[in-house]
This record gives structure tokens, sequence and C-alpha cells, in this order.
């Protein structure tokens, strides 16, 4: 999931901007232009398809993980105190038709409603990111008196790396999406009591926090609640995720208990589902465009929640 990158179409009017600039104040000027002409409505649907996509990742992995046919199979042939109830096999019929008719049907999604709630925020806030971004770059260029040249050819870089998106915003939104959406289906019933333990599983490499690393392997029931401030994701760019455990492997795990000086904040680790931009962190006259999104005279498309009735703070 790390790799399910999102881009904006306006790089191109960033890049004629900035090679159009011969002074300082145009660049900065230019590139707060292109921003305050920029529509999220594109950025938003791909952003909408990014996080379906993200969400059938996360049900398909469980799939994987757990086949349900197998899971259905061993749940009625394990013994008399598994007598499958009708809605049991109802769960998994309802979960199976759904991952067939989307890997199918990629046009038709019958799930995904909240990632296409939350898409509009996430665009405009990736254009918010982006324009601040460009801004700080050239505002550093005419700060330490570099040639406008080499400040130009930065800020191409920055767009090239950046893909005229701020990754962890896309990057973040869609790894969120995914483990929620095993979180979700693992606390089902019918998955419950085939896979009553879950284990963190964390995506070990140079990138892995502490944290993760150290919670890797972390093996509890799943109505342990220990696992408030623990299920992931945890923190931003997070990649871990839970998965679901038999008894008789739950029971032996050798990490049974969570480590304190690791634990999230709230109820499902430390990123909160609705993030949002924080005004402080941008410049004023590039917030007050974004803020201007519920305007009638607004470039941008109008943007569900309570993020823009927020006043900027003074500090």
């Amino acid at each position: 999931m790390d790799r399910l990158i999102v881009g904006d179409h306006y790089g191109d009017a960033y890049r004629a901007a900035i090679e159009l600039s011969t002074s300082y104040e145009q660049l900065q000027a230019a590139v707060t232009q292109v921003y305050r002409h920029a529509s999220p409505s594109i950025l938003a649907q791909r952003c909408a398809e990014a996080l379906v996509l993200a969400e059938l990742a996360g049900m398909y992995s469980l799939a994987i993980d757990n086949p349900l046919t197998e899971t259905l199979l061993h749940m009625q042939t394990t013994g008399s105190r598994w007598r499958v109830p009708g809605f049991f096999r109802d769960a998994v019929r309802w979960i199976s038709d759904r991952i067939e008719r989307a890997t199918t049907v990629p046009v038709v999604y019958e799930f995904g409603e909240k990632p296409r709630q939350r898409a509009p925020m996430v665009a405009a806030a990736t254009q918010l990111d982006t324009a601040a971004k460009l801004r700080a770059k050239a505002e550093s260029g005419a700060q330490l008196e570099l040639p406008l040249a080499e400040t130009k050819r930065e800020m191409y870089a920055l767009l090239k790396e950046l893909g005229c998106d701020p990754e962890p915003i896309i990057q973040a939104e869609t790894q969120t999406r995914f483990a929620r959406t095993r979180e979700s289906i693992l606390s089902l019933d019918f998955y419950r009591a085939a896979f009553p333990f879950w284990r963190f599983d964390a995506t070990l490499d140079d990138r892995t926090t502490a944290g993760c690393r150290a919670l890797n392997g972390l093996t509890m029931p799943a109505s342990d609640p220990k696992w408030v401030g623990f299920v992931p994701p945890r923190h931003w760019n997070c990649r871990s995720h839970v998965r679901g455990v038999v008894h008789s492997e739950g029971v032996n795990a050798k990490l049974t208990q969570p480590i304190g000086e690791y634990a999230g904040e709230g109820s499902f680790g430390t990123l909160r589902e609705e993030w949002e931009p924080k005004p402080g962190s941008y410049p004023e006259d590039l917030w007050d465009i974004y803020a201007s999104a519920k305007g009638i005279a607004s470039p941008h498309i109008e943007i569900p929640g309570a993020w823009w009735r927020k006043k900027r703070s003074d500090g």
C-alpha cells in the first residue's frame, strides 16, 4: 500500500509559471497564482479511487490471510461447538461477493462511501501543501541570495519528487484506509469466532519506527481492551496492521503484552481518522485561499466538514 500515490495534473501549470518568472518576486507570486486557480475536483476523483482501492486491498488481504471459504469450513468441521449460525454464512458471502465484484468490475464499487466523502478534503489539503512547499523553496532561495536559475532547478526537482502532491498526505490516507478496513472486518463476529486473537504485523525495513518494530508480533485476544492505542495505524505513514490468528497460535505467542512507552493516543493509535490541515502550518495568504473553499466565488469544490469554521490562531 505504500506505493499507491496519486499525482496532481497541475504540475505542468507550476512548471510553466516557474519557467516564465524573471525574479524572485515573480516566482513567489506565480506559485500563489497557480494555486489560486487550482481546482481539486480532478485530484479528488483520483484520491477517491485510491482510497477505495486501499479499502479493497484491505478486504482482499484478509481473504488471502484467512481464506473465507476455508474459514467457514474450519468452523463447521472442528467439532460440535462450531454450530455456524446463518448470519455467519451470510457475512462470508457478503464479503466474498463484494471482493469478486470489485475485482472483476473495477468501475463499480459497492463499498467505499467514506473514502469518497473524504477525498475532496484530502485533494484540497494536498494542493495547499504543494503550494506551500514550492513557495517555501522560492522564499529560501531569495533569502540565501541564490541564483534564480538554481532555485528554479530545485523547484523543478521538488515537483518531480512529489508528483505535484505531497506524498505523506495521499500515502498516509491510503495506508490508514487499508489498516482500518482490516480492523473493521476482523471485528466481525464470524472472524472473531474463527480467529479470536490479533497479531501486530509491522513492515520491517529501514523506514520502520522503533515503536512498530518493538510491537511486531504482539498477540492478544481481539477483545482485549489493551489494544486501544496499539491498533495500527499508530503514526503518520504507519504501514503496520493487525492479522487474525487462531486460538492455538494466540495462546502460544511469545509477545503477549504491549510495551507501554509505545502506546498511541485515542481509540485508534495516534493518527486521527479525521486528519485536517492546521492553519498555523501554512502562509496566511495560502491558507486564506484554502479556507475560502466554502465561498461561492471560490474555484475550489465544496468540501464537507467542520474544518473551514476553524479560526486561524494568533500563535
